[in-house]
């Protein structure tokens, strides 16, 4: 199960800390950061249960930190029509 939050994080001290606090709390998960993303991801991940949110997301707020789940988003299907002497693959190359 993986579960992605935005975030305001923005250093790597403040990602550190928050990254201490939650492998205490959930040292069954795998978790890191992306402060690059526009959006300071934190990704939790386990094989071993769901993750349940609401504690993660207790935790980092009560540090002071804002955090919300980001939505998952699936791409919409390219709905391009095909000539009969085109292959899928031609089409695709003008992207």
């Amino acid at each position: 199960m993986v579960e992605v939050f935005r975030t305001n994080i923005q250093t790597e001290k403040e990602a550190d800390f928050i990254l201490e606090e939650l492998q205490k709390a959930f040292p069954d998960c795998n978790i890191n950061f992306d402060l690059q993303d526009c959006d300071n991801i934190l990704r939790m991940e386990t094989e071993e249960r769901t993750i349940d949110a609401a504690p993660i997301i207790a935790l980092v707020k009560k540090h002071g930190f804002a955090i919300e789940i980001l939505p998952d988003e699936v791409p919409q299907k390219l709905n391009i029509p095909f000539k009969k002497s085109q292959s899928p693959a031609s089409v695709l190359n003008r992207f």
